[in-house]
């Protein structure tokens, strides 16, 4: 049998009002066992147990009964312990609070309904035992319990602005809170507290009495909390069913009621105060996104006016400030400190840190180390259910194992006041007050993805984060969405995390790789595996060095990630971890054996083999992964190339145009499909049929960036050296899709080359010797055949046909290496088949010159299809 029935962790107001509620309710004698490692009688908590009389509660003491049906009790006892004078619309001591915890908890220690142990010592971890838990305690035997309550209460300040040179000063207080943390400054020390909240209001207030030089006070905004008034006014209540479903609806909602408020009594505050009951129901019907618009924008203003100074303490601040005793300023903390008089104080009282994953509390880290726990939404305490259960790593429920306060923040935002705690504690009581049944604990099932990699998640994040990589592999739409979604699911789950920062620095999804990237590592500090490991590493030295290598280390421990091989070969929506073909050609193949007739393998493949012009077999490999995924990107791609290559032009026109308005209507880089149907007009000379392609799929309001580039400006000048008629839309408009930096300074040779075909495009000669000297300077592969190009392309225009012809053929068997694909680089064919034709009288030569030129810009070895 277990030692008790329910083991509370944590001493603080939490665990003695879930101790309090258990005593009362339970059916049967329970057993239970409350742990607390601080000083100081059990149940007054950290936030409790100042001595200093000046530290009033901020909420009136009616509000602050253990019991929601007996709102006087803690008044009554007030008076009945020698606070006979506060009254229920009061703001008492907090030592007062404090004092009244205890008693409850010596009073249930003392009853008949529970059996209750006082155990004190410092929790360390919570393992699973045949009849539950067994908790293992610095100072004290372990104990097993069939339920466990985590009670751990708020956090101490986070310390991640702190200097690690600052974290070792001896006046460098950490944690005000710590007993005698204070007790060292001196009448004549200066101090600087970092942080403008509730706590740093209770600092300045106690220091102020023991220090006669100025205090000065700096936060990011400034911002100090409102103060109570001394009148006591009802809440406004909220009338009918009306819930925000946007940050913009919820300020609008704010907004008028305070509005109303003010009118109806001169007084905000009832308007905030009515809001109250409301706040978790609204802030769960918010999507993700805007909860994170909430957190970034509004939730310290909405801090201080919802959680406010008891009027006695406003009136203390504002003495202090009209005396020159404490100054607010909005300095950062490092400026601050910087400017501070030798020997200052730095008190740090920034508050919490809200992401539990990164606490350095030992049984924090052991229950996130052994996926019992997993992060909250936005990373904000725990994951768990509606009823304080949590959720492991796995999103399971965890059998035996609650929470309540600030721990369930990122579910209910507002969790950390006695009332919100005191109703929690209720329901736990309620759901535990029958002696509960020993248990085993399920085994966790491990779940695995599409290609049998674990996936460190929920059910449904898993599911979200397969679409999303099926999406990838097929060149779809819709990743960014999923990956979104598997986030929001499961908010610790770092290898999405990971994944968003890759296609975010590839460019396939439009989202900020340094911030995905810090999601990712702030994830994985809760949990990780090897695999999501190794690709964190890789993926952080892409974003931040421009570093692939790590991406083909990571290929050869996890053969099997095929996103990771996806975006490690260059393609229609990757850059590649390498610009050499061969290379990017050793990597797909020597892993037939891994993948063998996988779809997406197999499409890969077929591109690889049509880059070989191996054109039969790379056919013959796109219609078997074509039939078993019709959608499948790669093998569409492969299939386009070898229609044009073998100049299959109304065939390959008429698959074209059937696949992107069938299995492909939902492709990412639906542009480039339509730009290889356009290559086929061009062929064929249905320039009509090619000026709708430019004012559909591929005009200025359709495709911008990269796409617009590569494509639509670089078949606007295949048109113009073809002859072409003028095009209905003009190339100004194109390249006002463009950001400026792909075209004055291209961070690939690549992409300045085709930057260089849309400045010749627009008849710019300023703008292509901008980019010559660009080119000329860089020292990256393939830069020299760009500002060589770049000379062609002027000399073109300049009418000097013979310097073109002789700068392009001079480096025949060159072009490949400024990679991308034959088709593409047919665009330089093209413009020296036009010089050539310019420069020649021989109009009726110009065919067989172009039988001759073509393929002089590709490779110089074309391997044999076999």
């Amino acid at each position: 049998m277990s030692d008790v029935d329910v083991a509370i962790v944590g001493g603080g107001a939490a665990g003695a009002l879930v101790l309090a509620h258990l005593s009362r309710l339970a059916a049967a004698r329970l057993r239970v066992a409350l742990i607390d490692r601080g000083p100081g009688d059990f149940g007054s908590g950290t936030a409790y147990r100042t001595p200093d009389p000046a530290h009033l509660l901020n909420v009136r003491a009616a509000a602050m009964s253990a019991w929601p049906g007996e709102p006087g009790h803690f008044t009554r006892w007030l008076a009945a312990n020698g606070w006979d004078g506060v009254t229920g619309d009061d703001f008492a001591p907090r030592a007062a609070f404090g004092a009244y915890l205890a008693a409850l908890t010596a009073e249930a220690a003392g009853g008949d309904h529970a059996d209750v142990r006082l155990i004190r010592g410092r929790a360390n971890g919570v393992h699973r035992h045949p009849e539950g838990w067994t908790i293992t305690i610095d100072g004290a035997a372990p104990v097993v319990a069939a339920e466990v309550v985590l009670a751990i209460g708020i956090e101490p300040p986070a310390q991640a602005w702190v200097p690690r040179r600052l974290r070792v000063q001896p006046r460098f207080v950490a944690d005000p809170w710590r007993p005698g943390a204070l007790d060292g400054v001196g009448p004549d020390d200066p101090v600087l507290i970092v942080g403008t909240g509730l706590t740093a209001v209770d600092v300045a207030v106690s220091l102020s009495a023991r220090t006669r030089r100025p205090i000065t006070a700096t936060s990011r905004n400034g911002l100090l909390p409102f103060a109570h008034t001394r009148e006591v006014r009802l809440p406004m209540p909220l009338e009918g069913s009306e819930r925000p479903a946007t940050v913009k609806q919820l300020r609008r909602l704010v907004h008028r009621r305070v509005r109303e408020s003010v009118a109806a009594c001169g007084d905000w505050r009832p308007a905030i105060d009515g809001l109250r009951p409301h706040t978790q129901a609204i802030w769960a019907g918010l999507p993700l996104a805007e909860r994170r618009e909430f957190l970034r924008r509004d939730l310290r203003r909405w801090d201080n006016a919802r959680h406010r100074m008891a009027p006695d303490v406003a009136d203390a601040i504002a003495a202090l400030r009209a005396d020159g005793r404490l100054a607010i300023t909005t300095e950062h903390p490092s400026v601050a400190i910087a400017g501070a008089d030798p020997g200052t104080w730095i008190v740090n009282t920034t508050g919490p840190d809200p992401d539990l994953a990164g606490s350095t509390n030992p049984l924090i880290q052991q229950l996130f180390a052994e996926g019992y726990v997993t992060s909250g939404a936005l990373g904000m305490g725990w994951a768990t259910t509606d009823d304080g259960q949590l959720r492991d790593a796995y999103g399971n429920r965890v059998p035996g194992l609650w929470t309540l306060g600030s721990s369930r923040r990122g579910q209910l935002l507002e969790t950390t006041a006695v009332p919100e705690i005191r109703a929690q504690a209720l329901a736990l009581a309620e759901r535990l007050g029958d002696t509960p049944s020993p248990r085993r604990a399920p085994a966790r099932r491990v779940r695995r993805d599409q290609y049998g990699l674990p996936l460190l998640t929920t059910a449904r994040a898993a599911e979200h984060f397969d679409d999303a990589v099926r999406r990838v592999l097929r060149v779809q739409r819709g990743a960014e969405e999923a990956l979104e979604a598997a986030t929001a699911e499961d908010p610790s789950f770092a290898l999405a995390h990971t994944v968003r920062a890759l296609l975010a620095v590839e460019g396939v999804i439009d989202a900020d790789a340094g911030a995905a990237l810090a999601e990712a590592e702030r994830a994985a500090r809760a949990r990780t595996d090897a695999r999501t490991g190794s690709l964190l590493e890789a993926v952080a030295a892409r974003v931040r060095d421009n570093d692939p290598a790590g991406l083909l280390a990571h290929i050869d421990e996890f053969p099997r990630d095929a996103l990771v091989v996806n975006a490690s070969v260059p393609t229609i929506a990757f850059g590649g971890a390498t610009q050499v073909p061969q290379h990017a050609w050793a990597i797909v193949e020597r892993l037939a054996p891994v993948y063998g007739e996988d779809w997406w393998y197999l499409g890969l493949l077929a591109f690889v083999r049509q880059e070989q012009h191996r054109w039969a077999q790379s056919a013959d490999l796109a219609e078997r992964a074509l039939a078993a995924d019709p959608a499948g990107g790669h093998a569409a791609h492969a299939r386009s190339h070898v229609y044009y290559e073998t100049g299959e032009h109304r065939a390959g026109l008429e698959w074209l145009d059937g696949w992107i308005a069938g299995p492909g209507r939902d492709a990412f880089q639906g542009a480039h499909y339509s730009w290889h149907a356009a290559l086929h007009e061009v062929a064929l000379e249905r320039w009509s049929d090619v000026a709708a392609r430019l004012r559909g799929p591929l005009s200025p309001q359709a495709v911008s960036g990269v796409r617009a580039l590569v494509d639509s400006a670089s078949l606007l000048w295949r048109c113009q050296v073809r002859g072409a008629p003028p095009s209905p839309v003009p190339i100004e408009a194109v390249l006002g899709a463009v950001p400026d930096r792909l075209l004055r300074e291209p961070r690939t040779a690549f992409i300045a080359w085709h930057a260089a075909l849309a400045l010749a495009a627009a008849g710019d000669l300023d703008g292509l010797e901008a980019l010559r000297r660009y080119a000329t300077a860089r020292t990256e592969p393939a830069f020299d055949l760009v500002a060589v190009l770049v000379r062609a392309l002027s000399a073109y225009l300049a009418g000097d046909y013979a310097l073109t012809v002789e700068l392009i053929s001079r480096r025949t068997g060159e072009w490949v290496r400024l990679g991308g694909s034959d088709a593409q680089r047919e665009s330089i064919d093209d413009t020296l088949l036009s010089a050539l034709s310019a420069r020649t009288a021989q109009a009726e030569g110009v065919e067989g010159l172009r039988s001759t030129v073509k393929g002089s810009v590709r490779r110089s070895a074309k391997p044999s299809d076999s």
